[in-house]
């Protein structure tokens, strides 16, 4: 299975964000084996930040609304620019109208993993995931339960995004190397940390809170110097 590429699109949205984030240092490595990166939301600056600045494709995580134009205006309309940003609503469909198919463009140019959060079509977010990883590509997943929260640092995640560690033993005997992306808005550096993989000899539920915790612990641990 081949790498997945990316578009145009999408190169040409990085060249404007990296001209804008003049400055960054980006201190993030890339491991000769696929991995799963983590990062904090921070209410859309990780993901333009990680994207923008990784010297190295990785595939991100992607709520499956904004992959389909009208399920994009939908989600903007009544939830995104209306209830979050207090838009009235005829000002909310009008920017819904003018930026959805953009946004929906620029997903699939990206090369992004649909996820189907709470949805019976979860599986599928798993099986493309593992499909990606087997292939040589890296993901990235941006867990916040908050993710409109402003700050650099992540509170509660969501951990269902570790159960691929499940699908990915029936298929390799090394564990799979989960990868904490910090980010640090105030001195413009992204910077990996320890990974972490499951260790396989102890239960599978008390893996997946020390590797939840230890993820958290070093995304939030300030960057010196």
């Amino acid at each position: 299975m081949a790498v997945a590429k990316r578009g145009a699109l999408f190169y040409a949205c990085r060249g404007v964000l990296r001209l804008k984030n003049l400055g960054w240092r980006t201190e993030v490595e890339q491991f000769p084996e696929p991995c799963v990166y983590i990062c904090s939301h921070s209410n859309m600056a990780g993901p333009l930040t990680t994207l923008a600045q990784l010297p190295f494709p990785v595939r991100p995580w992607v709520l499956h609304l904004f992959f389909d134009r009208e399920d994009c205006r939908r989600q903007f309309a009544d939830y995104t620019f209306s209830q979050r940003f207090g838009m009235p609503k005829w000002l909310a469909g009008v920017l819904a109208r003018l930026t959805a198919g953009f946004v929906s463009a620029l997903v699939h140019s990206a090369a992004a993993i649909p996820v189907y959060r709470g949805s019976v079509h979860l599986a599928a977010t798993f099986k493309e995931t593992l499909e990606a990883l087997d292939a040589g590509d890296s993901v990235i997943i941006y867990p916040d339960v908050d993710y409109a929260d402003h700050s650099d640092q992540i509170g509660e995640i969501y951990r269902g995004f570790l159960l691929l560690e499940r699908f990915w033993r029936r298929r390799h005997e090394r564990p799979l190397l989960f990868v904490p992306i910090r980010m640090d808005r105030e001195k413009k550096r992204l910077r990996s940390e320890r990974p972490e993989r499951f260790d396989r000899d102890k239960p599978f539920d008390e893996e997946m809170e020390r590797v939840r915790r230890a993820l958290c612990r070093d995304i939030n641990e300030e960057i010196a110097g």
